[in-house]
């Protein structure tokens, strides 16, 4: 199983590609060390694995499920286009009650959009991890998982479930690694 990111962005590309998905990418922006949250004020470092994904890429259109992944200089707009919207709203609330404490927005950036069907892609940072977690709205449903490398095998075909079981509350994390969530700021 592929865990690199940067191999499994070029993995999805090509996967796309092969099933005929019109998709574009921009070349990467200036290296930039912090992402926005859906708190305007608020940014949270790059992970190594956002860092990775961001030196693939600027924004990706159509990169999976429809949605189009934001350039890092892009993502305080797009954000700002949605904010208002009810089903962005009620995937806030979704996302501040799925995790064993809630997490609110300067804990959350957007990830991933398509607008026209009110589906978006997210990442959650827990106090205790460097990596965020992924929670992805498509279709109706919402998956969750530990961190971007989970996401993008799943989307791969290398995973057949999200990491929700791992994740509820109460549960253990796995073994290999550290607490994915103790508290919220």
């Amino acid at each position: 199983m592929a865990h690199d990111v940067a191999e499994l962005l070029h993995l999805l590309w090509r996967l796309n590609d092969k099933d005929d998905v019109r998709q574009s990418l921009e070349e990467p922006s200036a290296p930039c060390a912090d992402i926005t949250t859906l708190a305007p004020e608020t940014t949270m470092p790059l992970s190594p694995m956002l860092g990775a994904r961001f030196a693939y890429a600027g924004a990706w259109d159509r990169a999976a499920f429809g949605q189009t992944w934001p350039g890092l200089a892009q993502i305080a707009a797009t954000t700002a286009l949605v904010r208002d919207r009810p089903w962005h709203v009620g995937h806030v609330a979704t996302m501040s009650g799925a995790f064993p404490l809630p997490v609110g927005p300067s804990r959350i950036a957007l990830y991933g959009l398509d607008a026209a069907r009110g589906d978006a892609t997210y990442l959650v940072w827990c106090t205790d991890t460097v990596e965020p977690a992924v929670c992805a709205f498509y279709g109706g449903g919402c998956d969750r998982f530990l961190d971007l490398s989970s996401y993008l095998a799943f989307l791969v075909g290398e995973r057949s479930h999200d990491d929700s079981a791992e994740m509820m509350p109460g549960t253990s994390p796995p073994r290999t690694r550290r607490s994915w969530c103790n508290a919220v700021a």
